[in-house]
C-alpha cells in the first residue's frame, strides 16, 4: 500500500456546523481511509455562521463533527479580517457584500502562513459516486485536480482578461498549452496548488489580489436579489481565480477528469447526452444528467429554494447506512 508523507489538506467555507457539513466531511475521510487507513487528513474550515449552532439538532451535528472528524481547524470570518489588516488593508465593508473573497484569502492563509503546498477545496453539497481512488491519488501526489462544466465553458473566465494583464502574454499560451479545449472548471471540487499564490506575496501585490475583484452585493438597492447576467458575473469570480490560475501558473501539469465520467451541471437547460433537463417536470428534478456523474455537486440554481431533495435523501441514506440518527 501506497505510503503518504504529508497530510491531505482539505478546506473550504462551509455555513455552519450542522448535519449536511457532518456528512460532507464523514464522507470525504471514510472514502480516503478507506483507500489509506494511515492517511492524516487535516480539515480548514471557516464557518461562515458561528452563531448558527443554537438549536438541539444542529448542536448535534456539531458535536458529532468534533469527535467524528480528524483534525479539524476551524475559523471565523473575523480571523480572515485581521489577517487581511495584518497586510496593511482594512476591506471588512467591501466582505459584507461579497463573503466569497474568503475563500480566496483561506488559500492565501493555507500558503503563506501554514507553509502548504497543495489543498482540496470541497463544497458541502457533493456527492462521491465512486470509490474515490483515482482522485486520491492524484491528491496524494499533488497534482492540480479539474472537473468540468460541460454545459458552461464561461463558468470560470471572468477574470481572464484581468489576469492576463497581470501574468503578461504567456498567460493566453500555457492556459491554450494545458487546457486547449478551454473547458469550465468547477471550484467547489478542485485539487489546488497553493504555489498559485507565490505572486501576491507581498503587501503591494496582495493588494492587486484584492482589487481583482467586484465586491457588488447581490441584492440590489431595493433589497431585491439579482439574477441573470449581472448575477453570473458577480458569483463566478473566485471560480475563475481558482480555476484559471490553476491551470496556468501550478507547478505539476494539471489533470483534467474524464469529461465522461465526471462532471459538474446544473439541473436545466440542453445537456448534449441527457437531452433537456427540467426541474419543473422530472420526477429527479431535472439532476439525472448531474447523478450520472462519478462526482455530483448540486450547483446553485435553487434561488433560495435551498438544496433539492435529490441531495437531501441521499445526505439522509448515508447517514443511516452508517449508523447516525436522522
Amino acid at each position: 500500500m501506497k505510503s503518504i508523507d504529508n497530510p491531505i489538506i482539505i478546506s473550504n467555507m462551509m455555513r455552519a456546523k450542522n448535519k449536511q457539513s457532518f456528512f460532507a466531511l464523514h464522507q470525504i475521510q471514510s472514502k480516503i481511509k478507506t483507500l489509506y487507513p494511515d492517511a492524516v487528513l487535516e480539515f480548514h474550515i471557516l464557518w461562515d455562521d458561528t452563531n448558527e449552532c443554537n438549536q438541539q439538532e444542529d448542536i448535534k451535528w456539531s458535536n458529532l463533527i468534533d469527535c467524528e472528524i480528524e483534525n479539524v481547524t476551524s475559523y471565523s470570518k473575523d480571523f480572515f479580517n485581521q489577517y487581511v489588516k495584518n497586510y496593511g488593508f482594512d476591506y471588512d465593508f467591501k466582505f459584507q457584500t461579497w463573503k466569497a473573497i474568503y475563500f480566496i484569502i483561506m488559500g492565501h492563509y493555507l500558503r503563506h502562513i501554514k507553509s502548504y503546498d497543495y489543498y482540496l477545496i470541497y463544497d458541502d453539497d457533493i456527492l462521491i459516486n465512486d470509490d474515490f481512488k483515482h482522485i486520491t491519488d492524484l491528491i496524494i501526489n499533488k497534482i492540480p485536480v479539474l472537473i468540468s462544466e460541460p454545459m458552461n465553458a464561461n463558468c470560470d473566465k471572468v477574470l481572464f482578461n484581468k489576469l492576463h494583464q497581470i501574468f503578461g502574454p504567456d498567460f493566453y499560451t500555457r492556459y491554450q498549452m494545458r487546457n486547449p479545449n478551454f473547458y469550465g472548471f468547477n471550484a467547489g471540487f478542485q485539487g489546488i496548488d497553493l504555489s498559485i499564490y507565490d505572486i501576491f506575496n507581498e503587501p503591494n501585490t496582495f493588494n492587486i489580489l484584492l482589487d481583482l475583484f467586484d465586491y457588488r452585493s447581490v441584492y440590489d438597492e431595493s433589497g431585491n436579489e439579482i439574477w441573470g447576467n449581472e448575477r453570473f458575473l458577480i458569483d463566478t469570480q473566485q471560480q475563475s481565480f481558482m480555476g484559471l490560475l490553476n491551470v496556468v501558473a501550478s507547478q505539476n501539469q494539471p489533470h483534467i477528469l474524464n469529461i465522461d465520467e465526471y462532471f459538474v451541471v446544473p439541473n436545466f437547460g440542453m445537456h448534449p447526452k441527457f437531452g433537456n433537463l427540467d426541474p419543473d417536470n422530472d420526477p429527479d428534478e431535472g439532476w439525472r444528467a448531474g447523478l450520472s456523474s462519478k462526482i455530483t455537486h448540486f450547483i446553485g440554481h435553487t434561488q433560495g429554494k435551498g438544496k433539492p431533495k435529490q441531495f437531501l435523501d441521499r445526505v439522509d441514506e448515508y447517514l443511516i447506512k452508517n449508523n447516525f440518527e436522522i
